[in-house]
């Protein structure tokens, strides 16, 4: 345990201290314990927390310990105390976060859980906020995951995500700055916005609306110097005015993994072979509606029209599918509205 963490929580306790004025008085007076003797602060409570930490097998961060998340360090306003229940491990420092809105259409959920996998495939870790929506789906479809809180990291919410929260326990971690027993509070999701942008390298908005949580973590993401992604869809669907606002502000579209991955430059060791193998395995793991139209382009390529009259479905729901099977790179789209099966001539 590190000997100065009741110094760092009892500074992250004081009253009127959050991490920026915490910056200022650390300069100001050289090292922790300096800072919280002039300040005059009172250890018991810290004392109370370390024990409650250790009852509760919660491990507490801060700043200067070797396991603190690196990129979240490098933010202006890092947490004085980073609660883990779980583990955090080195190759988090590749994180990426989809987020988005709770009121999430199946479009959005089918696309943020398609992305948080094929992301995972490449070792990237996946970060989100546990809600209902887009971020139940990117953590679902995630290997490794990790969820902050907006409340106590003891305090799952909403309660409704208890059997999700413990199965990204078992694969990842819960992180959370608040302390111990403390519940979400209508302030608490966007001060943990924060927290989610920084332990990332970028953030992808799937869904949600101009005055969502989603888009408050994608400013918070530009201001800390992340990548901001988006991903467009129905333009008379509300919950696309976020993602295309941000697009128009110069956020990357994001049509594939693809996008992401080129964007952020990532080393991807994997053979266009694997790819391929990959893509076709899928076939026989793919909803009755995508495997209608997937029916349709064996053959040959076809036009959106003629695949929505040949696999029999409305034309909304066959251009919101193309659009995952695209994601899933299993079809591609060619000049003009024609799309194929890729890899497969």
């Amino acid at each position: 345990m590190n000997s100065k963490l009741k110094y760092w929580l009892s500074l992250s306790h004081a009253p009127k201290v959050g991490p920026v004025k915490a910056k200022k008085l650390l300069e100001k007076y050289e090292n922790i314990e300096a800072a919280c003797n002039a300040l005059n602060v009172d250890f018991n409570w810290a004392e109370q927390e370390i024990e409650r930490a250790e009852k509760l097998s919660i491990l507490i961060l801060c700043p200067d310990d070797q396991d603190y998340p690196e990129n979240l360090k490098n933010i202006y306003d890092p947490s004085l105390a980073l609660y883990v229940k779980g583990g955090l491990l080195p190759q988090d420092k590749k994180a990426l976060a989809i987020v988005g809105t709770r009121a999430a259409t199946s479009y959005g959920r089918e696309i943020a859980n398609t992305l948080a996998r094929e992301l995972s495939s490449f070792g990237i870790t996946i970060i989100s906020g546990l809600a209902l929506g887009i971020d139940a789906a990117a953590h679902s479809g995630a290997e490794r995951t990790i969820a902050v809180f907006g409340a106590g990291v003891d305090q799952v919410y909403p309660s409704s995500n208890r059997q999700l929260a413990r199965e990204i326990l078992e694969k990842g971690a819960w992180v959370s700055e608040f302390p111990i027993g403390m519940t979400p509070e209508k302030w608490t999701f966007p001060q943990r916005n924060r927290i989610i942008s920084g332990l990332s390298l970028g953030v992808i908005v799937v869904e949600g609306e101009e005055d969502s949580g989603a888009l408050i973590t994608a400013k918070l993401a530009s201001e800390q110097g992340r990548e901001v992604f988006a991903v467009p869809g129905n333009i008379q669907n509300k919950q696309t005015k976020g993602p295309h606002w941000l697009i128009k502000q110069g956020a990357k579209l994001v049509a594939s993994v693809d996008d992401i991955l080129e964007e952020l430059q990532i080393n991807i060791q994997i053979t266009n072979t694997k790819v391929q193998t990959n893509s076709k395995l899928q076939f026989t793991n793919l909803l009755p509606e995508e495997q209608k139209i997937i029916k349709t382009l064996l053959i040959e390529a076809k036009h959106i029209d003629k695949i929505a009259d040949e696999a029999g479905l409305p034309f909304p729901q066959v251009s919101s599918i193309l659009a995952i099977l695209e994601i899933k790179r299993i079809i591609r789209q060619l000049p003009g509205k024609v799309f194929e099966i890729v890899n497969t001539r």
